[in-house]
């Protein structure tokens, strides 16, 4: 028998769609080629704020008790994302670029909540809590090890580029995270020979991270399932 959606299953339908169309308009709306439908970006902004505020008096509503909503984490994000409209006179979304961090947070933390992957991320980080935690103490004393180590090879050749501890760990951290930004490298034998050591040692600690919570992961949607 076709599943026929109800009225609330319908709306939870057009709260993603108005959400993805904000996602979108939070993006089109910074390209400098548009910059004259900056009126027309302002009053969509200023439509979806008003939706938002809308679901969240229903929501609000709709709860066994309107504390129990309110004070949740979805409820307290919502009201951020509603919040500066109504607390800046005059609509001027210009003044209320700093809360589009909330608005883009709401948005995805909504998404994540109503295909119920936010859970089973959160199912996953529990089962993989050991792990990650063993991963991240070997991650950071590797991290210690070749900082100081690439300080001590490094700095004579490149006082200025390698001056303390510090910039060596940086190198450390952007190598073994396989960022590599380019800004600190080496020059001398020893020293690529140790770069060369922390970048394998990089790609092994991407690879077991993406493995931990892959296992983790299956094992939470075969948990929820």
């Amino acid at each position: 028998m076709k599943h026929i959606p109800t009225f609330s299953e319908r709306a939870e339908r057009w709260v993603l769609v108005i959400i993805c169309l904000d996602i979108v308009l939070q993006g089109t709306e910074t390209i400098p080629a548009l910059a004259g439908a900056a009126t027309l970006f302002r009053w969509m902004g200023i439509g979806t704020w008003l939706w938002f505020t809308i679901e969240y008096s229903v929501r609000i509503r709709r709860a066994a008790t309107w504390k129990a909503y309110a004070f949740s984490f979805y409820g307290i994000v919502d009201l951020l994302a509603i919040l500066p409209l109504w607390l800046v006179t005059g609509f001027d979304l210009k003044a209320l670029r700093a809360f589009r961090l909330f608005r883009l947070l709401w948005a995805t933390t909504k998404l994540a909540g109503r295909s119920g992957a936010l859970a089973k991320l959160a199912r996953a980080f529990s089962f993989a809590k050991d792990e990650a935690g063993v991963l991240l103490t070997g991650t950071g004393v590797l991290i210690v090890t070749a900082g100081l180590g690439m300080f001590h090879l490094e700095h004579e050749a490149q006082p200025e580029v390698f001056s303390s501890a510090l910039d060596g760990l940086w190198w450390a951290t952007v190598t073994l995270t396989t960022v590599g930004y380019g800004d600190v490298y080496p020059v001398t034998a020893s020293g690529k020979a140790l770069g060369a050591v922390a970048m394998f040692a990089g790609i092994g600690v991407i690879g077991a991270t993406c493995g931990i919570m892959a296992d983790a992961l299956r094992e939470a949607s075969s948990e929820l399932e």
